[in-house]
């Protein structure tokens, strides 16, 4: 059933990609609003595809010129021979929704519309865009824009693109695309990748995304079987669904997605009026959706293709553990410091590595990692070599690191890079120098070397390619079929009792309770819980009860029970509430944790786990994870916390037991993947009891969504 499943989603997903397959490689191109000028918007991409030879038909079209840059030019698109695949629109503003229309009526697939003043200029531009979307999917055609710097092809020369960057910066073609809603967002790792000498075969703005968006545009390029690497700039994530789709199909190819996801939510704050709610704003949760699917987040344009030299060749990186050389003592230690603070492992030499050594160099002192060639053995080219060979081979060595904080007269720095090429052939393990000599880099990249200004970067580089390797091979757990719960009527928050029953039948460990309405009530369940035991309001409109101060603690009799009772009800009718209480044993264990989770409105449900206690908003100690996820994935999730150490037991303290709690939040996690109807769960605490005698639910809040929500979430 799964594999079929698989099958379906699959061949969806690809049907899906071939119908915008012609955006990026068209068979043929006319230019709305050509110019002889390469340096408008109209005449650049004719320039480009004439300099980097498309061989698809082009067609200018002008009704005031009979020719433009060579190419025979069309008074309008009616007098074309035929309808052009791709349309670049490249007119004012005013006159794009009438240059549209005039591509759905010829029968054009696609356009991409260079003008601006539309959605990024404010209400007006915004219905201004609403309407070019309208014209778009009535005439059947789809559209990239409006605002884009457009689509670039540099394998077939379709370039559709408007940006300056191609003519300071010479394309080479290469394994690896970009696709970015902003040009100069996507022009900037463009420009970078090409200093090292990698190539590049697709660069794609988009624009305002108002039809075609980044994600659609990752459905064709991963129809492209040599792409390795995608690197991405979001600024929106408007469809989620299609870019979580794509994700899933770039990890079953191997291809690397690395995404700079740019913005700051304003109302992440305010995304739900539960704690945990609140703590998991926008941005965090965009952090937990991309690991969820394996896409790699950085921080900065400059990250972006950091890492390219080994997504493109795709290493295998095993334990990543890393050999540092360089021939100077200070870099080592640097490296050893930057290894150690981004959590590379170091790769512990053999003795067999040491004797080889001392065989070609026998006044070579003890072999430690960091190793220091000293300057006398870089001076030699066949000794580096050799040397390198010696410590590349030792198998407990990954990857290795080559530091040249100097080179120049006197070093033979051509052979020290056929030197590291040929380690790196023999042995498959990536090589990457870093030098501040970009004449000593060039030559290091030419013998098809990954190469860095920066030890940092390099190491970075490192420790992104073998923690993203690994997040890529993670077998992802596939939902299960949800036990249906049943929920009251109504939206908003539930009561403490209908919040713990909805949890009960997920399948949490619920504490022992009732719910009271009457003193004699209060009694009973004292009698059937036993001391000590504590009562608590439960009014759906008080979904925080301590700071009502209708909480009571450490009940050791009936009478005290009672009293409490009595208090509470009395609190409550003086807030307009009618009298209900909650009775619950009073537990006690190792520590008390948090679990939440709420529905982002763009990428679905997210789960919340961490420490938990009063000072949760304040510590901030917590993870997120986006279902479904195992059980193994909450316990890594966890041991990356502060609270780690506790849990796992201190000081003669027994371990928490961590496994209930694991179960707990996949429990949660299916419950909000199979209940749409849930808008927000926060449990805080958790008490996880020592390893062993499980975790109990303490407290807990469910909050369902508006009913016009459901109608419209169901439609």
């Amino acid at each position: 059933m799964r594999a079929s499943i698989e099958r379906i989603a699959s061949a969806v997903t690809h049907a899906m990609s071939d119908t915008l397959r012609f955006l990026l490689d068209p068979a043929s191109i006319a230019v709305i609003g050509a110019s002889d000028d390469r340096n408008k918007v109209g005449g650049r991409p004719l320039h480009y595809m004439k300099r980097y030879g498309y061989r698809g038909r082009v067609y200018p079209v002008n009704p005031k010129r009979r020719s433009v840059q060579g190419f025979d030019c069309y008074a309008d698109l009616a007098a074309l021979p035929e309808a052009p695949e791709l349309a670049v629109i490249a007119v004012p503003g005013e006159q794009a929704a009438a240059a549209l229309r005039d591509c759905a009526a010829r029968g054009v697939r696609g356009a991409v519309l260079m003008s601006s003043g539309f959605a990024e200029t404010g209400p007006a531009g915004r219905r201004a865009q609403d309407e070019l979307v309208r014209v778009a999917r009535d005439g059947g055609l789809r559209m990239i824009g409006p605002n884009a710097q457009g689509v670039a092809n540099f394998r077939s020369g379709a370039v559709a693109n408007f940006s300056t960057m191609f003519m300071e910066v010479e394309p080479l073609d290469g394994p690896i695309a970009i696709v970015s809603q902003s040009g100069a967002a996507g022009v900037v790792p463009y420009a970078l990748l090409r200093e090292r000498g990698l190539g590049v075969r697709y660069v794609a703005a988009t624009g305002n995304d108002a039809d075609v968006n980044v994600s659609d545009l990752l459905g064709p390029i991963l129809d492209d079987p040599e792409i390795r690497l995608i690197l991405l700039y979001l600024e929106a994530i408007d469809r989620a669904d299609v870019l979580a789709r794509h994700a899933e199909r770039a990890r079953e190819r191997g291809v690397a997605l690395v995404a700079l996801k740019a913005g700051r939510s304003r109302k992440g704050a305010a995304a739900a009026s539960s704690h945990t709610g609140a703590l998991a704003s926008e941005d965090a949760v965009v952090t937990a959706f991309f690991r969820r699917h394996g896409i790699w987040r950085v921080d900065d344009l400059h990250e972006l293709p950091n890492a390219a030299p080994l997504y493109i060749r795709q290493y295998a990186p095993r334990d990543g553990r890393l050999l540092v050389m360089s021939h100077s003592g200070a870099i080592g230690v640097t490296c050893a410091d930057a290894a150690e603070r981004l959590g590379i492992a170091l790769a512990e030499l053999g003795p067999e590595t040491g004797a080889r050594l001392k065989a070609i160099l026998p006044a070579f002192g003890a072999v430690h990692n960091p190793v220091d060639l000293t300057a006398g053995l870089l001076s030699d080219g066949k000794l580096f070599g050799r040397a390198l060979d010696a410590l590349a081979a030792d198998q407990a060595v990954d990857m290795v690191h080559i530091g040249v904080p100097v080179a120049g007269e006197g070093y033979d720095v051509d052979a020290f890079a056929r030197a590291a090429r040929e380690a790196q052939t023999h042995t498959g393990k990536p090589v990457l120098v870093s030098a501040p000599q970009r004449d000593v880099l060039a030559r290091f990249a030419a013998q098809g070397l990954g190469t860095y200004q920066s030890d940092t970067d390099a190491l970075r580089a490192v420790q992104q390619y073998v923690a993203h390797r690994r997040l890529m091979q993670t077998r992802l757990r596939l939902p299960q079929r949800a036990t249906p719960v049943r929920l009251p009527a109504g939206s908003g928050h539930l009561s403490e009792a209908d919040s713990m029953s909805v949890l009960a039948q997920a399948g949490l460990p619920i504490v022992a309770h009732r719910v009271c309405r009457t003193p004699s009530e209060a009694a009973a369940a004292f009698r059937a819980i036993g001391t000590p035991c504590v009562l608590k309001a439960s009014a759906a409109e008080i979904p925080h009860k301590t700071e009502h101060g209708l909480v009571w603690l450490h009940l050791a009799d009936e009478a005290a029970t009672v009293r409490a009772y009595g208090e509470c009800s009395h609190k409550l009718a003086r807030l307009g509430l009618p009298a209900a209480a909650l009775v619950a044993r009073e537990e006690r264990g190792r520590r008390e944790l948090a679990l939440g989770a709420r529905r982002d409105p763009q990428l679905g449900p997210v789960v919340l786990i961490g420490d938990g206690g009063k000072y949760i908003e304040t510590l901030k100690d917590y993870a997120l994870l986006v279902p479904p996820f195992t059980e193994e994935e909450v316990r890594e999730a966890l041991g990356g916390l502060r609270v780690w150490p506790i849990l796992a037991g201190v000081r003669g303290e027994a371990p928490a037991d961590v496994d209930t709690v694991c179960r707990a939040a996949v429990q949660l996690g299916d419950l909000m993947l199979g209940t749409p109807a849930i808008e927000s769960v926060d449990v805080n605490p958790i008490l996880a009891q020592e390893e062993g005698r499980g975790a109990v639910v303490l407290d807990a809040v469910v909050t369902l969504a508006a009913q016009e929500s459901r109608n419209s979430e169901a439609a």
